[in-house]
């Protein structure tokens, strides 16, 4: 009995602790405008954030409350910082292309074929 007891409990603190992870925001700094879903959005410091349930991640702007935008995500390979934002380029415009937090990713946010794109842009941010 007593070592169930354990047993539970210790599996209860890792669960909690992998949620906690999961909320857990994170700060990126984008050093240019950028585009995303047909809106402008500024340079500036902006926080990553994932929903309760793991299902949608936020990229809110730090000078501006209202200028933030949120998308389902998906499983993905963790990075090597806690967030990823990367960016297509097409001289100098940048398009918001997926924002990964932990082990969670959008889909491609640029999905309309823009030809010409240069480069693709990554920003890291813990």
């Amino acid at each position: 009995m007593r070592l169930t007891f354990k047993a539970l409990l210790l599996s209860s603190a890792a669960v909690c602790a992998t949620a906690s992870f999961a909320a857990t925001p994170a700060r990126v700094n984008v050093p240019f405008n950028f585009t995303a879903k047909g809106q402008t959005y500024p340079a500036g410091t902006y926080d990553v954030s994932m929903d309760s349930r793991s299902s949608f991640v936020t990229l809110a702007s730090k000078a501006d409350p209202a200028k933030q935008i949120s998308w389902i995500v998906g499983p993905a390979e963790p990075g090597k910082k806690t967030a990823i934002i990367k960016f297509d380029t097409l001289g100098p415009d940048y398009a918001l292309k997926t924002i990964q937090l932990g082990n969670k990713i959008t889909p491609n946010l640029n999905s309309h074929f823009r030809p010409g794109i240069s480069a693709t842009t990554s920003i890291g941010g813990q």
